[in-house]
Order: C-alpha cells, then structure tokens, then sequence
C-alpha cells in the first residue's frame, strides 16, 4: 500500500502520455482495492473458493518424462483423455511472526490408458540401457488401465515462522525458480508440489558493507520427491542466490541434487558427498552404488531491462547444467531457455508480447535422451509423481512460444499463444513434434467473482507412442470466488 501511494504521488512527474497515466491509474486502483482486502492484523482468511471443469477431445500426451503432455504448468493435476473437474478453496490464518497456508483440491480424473507391452519395452530402453551395467531389475511393467477416479489432496500445504523479512516453514509448497513463462529448468509450476523445509528472503535484502551494490535475495529447501521407482523414494536439496544490482539487471546461481533413496543410505557422511565431492556419477558408479554422491546440477537466470525501453522491453534467460559447477563455465553444453517480454506494443499501449525458446539439446552436440533430467542413479530424474519439476520440454526437445494478450483492465484479458515442441531422434525413434494453438482468457465479474477460460488445438506426430498423426482439441473453465473474507482471533 505504501508503494503505491508513492507511485500516486509520483505519477505525473514522468511525463507519459494520457492514456497510459490513465492505464496506471486504473490499475493502481484495482491493486488499491485488492491489498486493502488483505488484512495483516492476526486471524484466519478465506482466500478463495474455485471449480474447474475440463476436457480433452482426443488422444492425449500424458507422459510429460518421455513424450510430452497435453496440458502443462497445471501442478501435476489430472490430465488424460476424457473430462475431469476440480473444486477447491484456500486459506491462510497468521498470528504475529506465525503463518498458516492450505490450499486443498477435489481433483476428478478421467480413465488412463494402459502402457502397452512396446511401450514398457521402449522406456526400459531409453531410461536404461545408456548407463551400463548391472542394469535396472525389472524392466518397466506393463500397467493395466485405471479407471477415473476422485481423490482429495492438498495443493499446498505448510505452516512457518517469519522473521527479520525471512520465513522458515515446513510442509507443501510450490517453487519457482526462473525468469521463464514456459516455466524455469528447475522447478517449475508443471509438476505437483513437493513437501519440504525452506527458508527463504521474502523480500530483498541490501548488500552488507555494500547496499549501493544491490540487493539480494536466497532460497534453500530440503525436500522428498514422490513416485519415483529407480530408486524410491529418494530426497533433494536446492539452493538459489538471486542478485539485483542496479535497477536494470537481476542474476541468480542456484545448485540443487537429488540424494538418498532406497538402496542409499540417509548419512551425515553422504550428505557430505553430496555438497563436497567433485567425483562425477557418469562412469565411475553403477547403479545401486551406496557411495555415490547424488545427481547434483546447477542453474543460472538473468534478466535485464533494456536501458532506455525499461519500462517496455525485457530480455531474459534460464539455463541448466548436469555435473557442471555453473552453467556459464561450459554454455556449449547446457540446456538454455532465452527470452523477451514487451510490456506494451507499439501504437498498442494494451497489447502485450513474450516469446520464449527452450532447448535440452546442448549447443556442440546432441547426445540424446540420457544428457539432462536423469542419471545412472536416480533414472526417474527430475520428476514429482510423475510430472517434470522443471520446463515442460523435456528430454532432448527444441521447442519455442509465442502469446500476446490484450488488456482491458488489470483483471480481464484476452491471450493467445502458439508453442511447438521438436524430439530429437536420437531420443525418440523417429523424433516428434507436437504443435499446440490456445487460447487463455480472464474476466473480472465483479470485485470478488472472477473467471477464466483455456481452449486449444493440438497436433502431435510421435511414432514411437502412436502411429500416424494424432489431434486433439481440449479446455477448461474456472470460477473463481476471492472474498478475502477474514475472521479474527
């Protein structure tokens, strides 16, 4: 509230046209009205209540870990062929430096097919063979069909205390570590979140001795990943250090592994290989080794605003290394996602634009399938229930975006994007491509009822998990009730 009251007072001195002072005011106004319904005083808060109803019309991809998925950035919710629907609220409830979070879902999904016999062959293959022997134990099984289903869980859940503009809070929350809408190579909105203990800033810290420098910002969590089978049950660690220096430019280095698991033992010692050992995990273990030091990666995000066009243009990128200390020491061979965001178009002061690439192909060559997301260790990889925690790209996959939306206020807009997805063949036999057209639309009823609508087309060629060319079209819509009603105590 105060940064806006001062933004109010300092509106006129910039000089802008009308129409734009006009726009800011409008959405000053609209942020006005949205803190000023959200009480800092101790209590509990009913943020919002919401249903979701959707379809898919046609073959799906589901399988985000080796063919891709249909509907990504949905938090690992149900996604398959057929209809499903959501019901959810959130609450939160604070009581001085203590705060409380829920967010609980009724999540009903259609029917999944079952994983053929060719199918279950080929993962066994692609997940498997590359790494040497002894190989995995069983090969994957041929899953029967599951039938559709209700279940209830908790979105996010997690409970903590605040301090000196830091937190520490344990439970079930969401990380987003990355510039990227397509979503960053660590961890990402696409898969469900993960339970874990973090302390983070939250809110920009100056530098000691130096505050003319910058701020800075940190993230550490300590985690536990679900669904994998190769090995179960296995932990992960991240740290993100994120800089701004001067009022154009923001860099972050972050490091993260999975450890432990079945088959590794949970040790003060392997924790301590897992931060200090410099031994790669590429030929010197075989699997099931209980020595080895974990699959360990790194990360590096900048974004920079164009000087001169900084309220406009943004340009920005997310990168991702195996086994290397940072990605800027070998970029010939990271997984990149660049970026740039105009805020306003030309002579279109309500039309915005983002188009965003991302590669897991590095630069000086393609190995395949086995360069990022897994190891000789941990062959699920960089996956929660099933879902990637990072970029929806996955696995040795070139693919680009492109959306432009329209505003007409800050609550109602109109968007729409085109994404395509390449596979190499060296992962696939036979590559993919997949090619989606949507639509995202968002409409303020009033100052508590919003909605929101998805549609797209899709268009996918991958014959190793269907033959010939296959298309659905799918989509959903949102009600949202935000009443931020508070009850104290």
């Amino acid at each position: 509230m105060r940064q806006i009251r001062e933004a109010e007072e300092s509106l006129d001195t910039y000089g802008v046209k009308e129409s734009i002072n006009t726009e800011a005011r409008r959405i000053m106004s609209d942020l006005e009205k949205e803190f000023d319904r959200a009480p800092d005083r101790s209590g509990i808060v009913l943020e919002s209540a919401y249903v979701r109803y959707g379809t898919i019309a046609g073959p799906a991809l589901t399988d985000g870990f080796h063919f891709g998925q249909t509907w990504w950035n949905d938090y690992g919710r149900p996604l398959g062929r057929g209809s499903s629907g959501i019901a959810g609220y959130s609450i939160r409830a604070t009581h001085r430096r203590f705060f409380f979070y829920d967010r609980q879902e009724m999540q009903q999904t259609p029917t999944i097919p079952a994983l053929t016999a060719s199918q279950a062959q080929l993962f066994n293959t692609i997940d498997n063979i590359p790494f040497g022997s002894p190989v995995i134990p069983a090969p994957f099984p041929v899953t029967p069909a599951m039938p559709a289903y209700t279940r209830q869980r908790p979105l996010e859940l997690y409970a903590g205390v605040a301090f000196g503009g830091n937190a520490l809070s344990f439970g079930k929350q969401a990380l987003y570590w990355g510039p990227t809408t397509m979503g960053p190579w660590a961890f990402s909105s696409n898969a469900e979140p993960t339970y874990n203990l973090r302390f983070v800033a939250t809110r920009p810290h100056p530098f000691p001795l130096v505050p003319w420098l910058g701020t800075y910002r940190f993230d550490v969590v300590f985690g536990k990943l679900s669904g994998h089978k190769y090995p179960a049950r296995p932990y992960y660690n991240g740290q993100k250090f994120d800089m701004t220096l001067g009022s154009n430019l923001e860099v972050s280095f972050t490091r993260w592994s999975i450890l432990w698991g079945v088959g590794h033992p949970m040790t003060l010692g392997s924790l301590g290989r897992n931060f200090f050992s410099s031994s790669s995990t590429g030929a010197t273990f075989t699997y099931g080794d209980r020595t080895d030091p974990g699959d360990r990666k790194s990360g590096f995000d900048i974004r920079y605003r164009v000087p001169g066009l900084r309220r406009l243009v943004t340009i920005y990128a997310d990168a991702y290394a195996d086994d290397e200390l940072n990605p800027i020491a070998a970029p010939r061979r990271v997984a990149w996602a660049p970026g740039i965001y105009i805020a306003r178009l030309p002579y279109l002061p309500h039309m915005d634009f983002r188009f965003e690439v991302a590669s897991s192909e590095e630069m000086s060559q393609d190995e395949g399938g086995t360069r990022f997301f897994l190891n000789n260790q941990y062959r699920d990889g960089n996956t929660n229930k099933g879902f990637l925690l990072g970029n929806a790209v996955g696995r040795d996959g070139r693919a680009y975006e492109g959306r432009t939306g329209y505003w007409f206020s800050a609550r109602t807009k109109v968007e729409l994007g085109y994404r395509q997805r390449v596979i190499s063949s060296l992962f696939l036999p036979g590559g993919g491509t997949t090619s989606d057209a949507f639509l995202n639309a968002s409409y303020a009823i009033n100052r508590e009822w919003s909605a929101q609508v998805f549609a797209q087309y899709e268009r996918h060629f991958i014959p190793s998990q269907a033959p010939g060319s296959q298309h659905n079209e799918s989509g959903w819509l949102s009600i949202t009730w935000n009443p931020k009603l508070h009850f104290p105590h």
